[in-house]
């Protein structure tokens, strides 16, 4: 009896240090992500790019990024996770020393590219291993601690990174997050060694071949809707994460420290968001609502003041008030990214969870490609982030409507 209970307690102990790990890349994936970013003005100035130019140069990610989600999530419900994980964290971290070795666009963009390959199957092999380590009934707030993970990310980026490139310069910068990309990499594939054996063992099902199961899913209509609601998630999170920087710079008139700064603030909001989600769902999981009508609920709420609160943000009159709006915006998007990637794991076979979430982030990079390159356009054609900011608040609504004619699908 004693033997049975040190081995639940170690395995207690292993999940959360599991978790704790999936959390820390999450937020290094973000930073990465993000870091471009935080130096753009600088890049664009050194190499003469346009907006327009940037706005494709950033796109790059999220292009290729998209186009990785399916192979990738196919790859992580069949590929084990220590050896696809390790390999991960090492493409990635190549891709920052890449970057920082970049001497014309052309070259920033196949770093970006070789980045968006390392990173793609992060959050799809990350959820399919919460959703072994923790049952259903316990599964929400580590996955809202995991989607939280890259607010935090983006929290941190703008301080911790703005500092070394100011002190050392932005090549510096992404040196840095190379190596400690390259290390993590390293550490996961030395500490993660095997998943928990379930208590009993699951009835043998036929293996689908991976164009079987992807041709299942994409044959559901829930599949569609949930990539579709994701789109307008990642757009709105895009739309501040590559573009705030410079909208404090140009339209504030802030010098490059305060913009970093202030951009961190709604940053923290959306990282809180995607926390109050999981517990949100966890709590309402305890009354007479179903996991999945939780999820929907919380996902609608969240999309809908996140919307509202885009749309006030370029007409608030003060520095302060934009920032406020920004915050509620982060923070509502947050709610909504937990319910909608809780939702994944609930309407799909545990097999095929990872696939699922490929298709939802398939959504979210399409949504996260036209947020950059759609910003950009408006911002080189007008001159004003108002449009550019108006313009994620109606796609946000849009995708609303979608969700709300299919309700039927998820409220059961």
């Amino acid at each position: 009896m004693t033997t049975g209970k040190t081995a639940q307690k170690k395995q207690v102990w292993t999940r959360h240090i599991v978790l704790f790990f999936l959390i820390i890349a999450g937020c290094v994936s973000y930073m990465d992500r993000t870091a471009l970013a935080i130096v753009n003005t600088d890049i664009a100035r050194e190499f003469g790019l346009s907006y327009t130019s940037l706005g494709l140069v950033l796109s790059s990610f999220a292009t290729i990024y998209m186009v990785c989600q399916i192979p990738a999530g196919l790859a992580a419900d069949r590929i084990k996770a220590r050896p696809l994980l390790t390999g991960c964290l090492v493409v990635w971290g190549l891709a920052q020393l890449l970057t920082a070795w970049a001497s014309n666009a052309g070259t920033l963009v196949g770093a970006r590219c070789l980045l968006a390959l390392g990173e793609a199957p992060l959050f799809l092999v990350g959820t399919k291993i919460i959703t072994v380590w923790y049952n259903s009934a316990e599964r929400a707030v580590p996955i809202g601690l995991f989607n939280a993970s890259s607010s935090l990310g983006q929290v941190l980026a703008p301080a911790l990174l703005g500092l070394i490139a100011d002190q050392f310069g932005w090549r510096s910068m992404f040196c840095t997050l190379g190596g400690l990309c390259i290390l993590l990499g390293l550490m996961w594939g030395i500490f993660y060694q095997k998943s928990p054996t379930p208590e009993h063992e699951p009835v043998a099902k036929p293996k689908q071949t991976a164009r079987q199961e992807l041709t299942f899913l994409l044959a559901q209509r829930v599949s569609w809707v949930l990539a579709i609601g994701c789109a307008s998630i990642i757009y709105l999170q895009w739309l501040y994460s590559a573009w705030l920087p410079t909208y404090f710079q140009t339209v504030r008139h802030l010098n490059a420290a305060q913009a970093g700064w202030l951009s961190s603030i709604p940053q923290l909001a959306g990282f809180l968001g995607s926390l109050s989600g999981g517990v949100i769902i966890k709590f309402l999981g305890k009354t007479s609502y179903t996991p999945s009508r939780a999820c929907y609920q919380l996902l609608i709420i969240g999309l809908l003041i996140a919307g509202m609160a885009t749309a006030i943000v370029p007409l608030c009159p003060t520095t302060l008030l934009s920032l406020v709006c920004m915050a509620i915006a982060l923070f509502a998007t947050g709610i909504a990214m937990t319910g909608s990637w809780t939702l994944g794991t609930i309407v799909v076979a545990e097999e095929s969870i990872a696939t699922m979430e490929a298709i939802q982030n398939v959504g979210g990079s399409l949504g996260g490609t036209l947020s950059l390159l759609l910003t950009g356009f408006i911002i080189q054609h007008t001159g004003s982030f108002t449009l550019a900011m108006e313009a994620g608040s109606i796609i946000t609504f849009f995708c609303i409507s979608i969700y709300m004619i299919e309700r039927s699908r998820f409220i059961n």
